[in-house]
């Protein structure tokens, strides 16, 4: 589900652009700014790069996740509680110093899309994958400090970019056939 919400939102994004800027060029790509090397990455190359930074429970949704046996799935089936997820993603511009401008105006429209697309639903959104009931998409102000330390750990290199956190992935499924607990064991020797 994380893959297809955050590809969903980069779609939905680049449909945006691609309207606004008149172009058939992809400019937002789901991509690490730097490859394995740290090299950057060709597919952040002058585009907006949207990729993960963190993945937390919504700890305001949760339940109990203590899974209890469904008596209608079968013996050995555990249901289980949704898992909600937030999702931290930042959008970041990786556009080339020469064009550093342009990056800043495209960064700028798509902060001002993701606002004004705030609340994604099946209503308003008819592409939403099945099981997403809804998201919520808002800016996740981190303190200097920290963003510092996020850059450090994403190899060092700022560009200009927002951080955002997706409130809420949900991830379902039950558990089937549990071993059973082992009470005492034998040593061989």
């Amino acid at each position: 589900m994380i893959d297809l919400a955050l590809d969903m939102v980069a779609k939905r994004l680049n449909g945006h652009l691609a309207a606004r800027l008149q172009t058939s060029d992809e400019m937002v790509s789901l991509t690490p700014l730097a490859d394995g090397e740290g090299k950057p990455a060709a597919s952040a190359r002058d585009r907006l790069a949207m990729f993960v930074t963190n993945i937390s429970e919504d700890a305001a949704l949760r339940a109990s996740y203590m899974p209890q046996r469904d008596a209608t799935a079968g013996a050995g089936v555990l249901k289980t509680q949704p898992l909600r997820l937030d999702i931290y993603f930042m959008l970041a511009s990786g556009f080339e110093a020469e064009r550093y401008k342009d990056g800043l105006t495209l960064l700028s429209a798509g902060v001002s899309y993701l606002r004004a697309n705030s609340m994604l639903t099946p209503q308003n959104c008819p592409e939403m994958p099945d099981g997403i009931e809804q998201l919520s998409i808002e800016i996740s102000n981190l303190p200097s400090e920290e963003m510092g330390q996020l850059w450090g750990n994403l190899g060092g290199r700022y560009v200009p970019s927002v951080h955002y956190k997706m409130r809420t992935v949900t991830l379902t499924g039950d558990i089937s056939g549990v071993a059973p607990l082992i009470e005492e064991t034998e040593l061989a020797g």
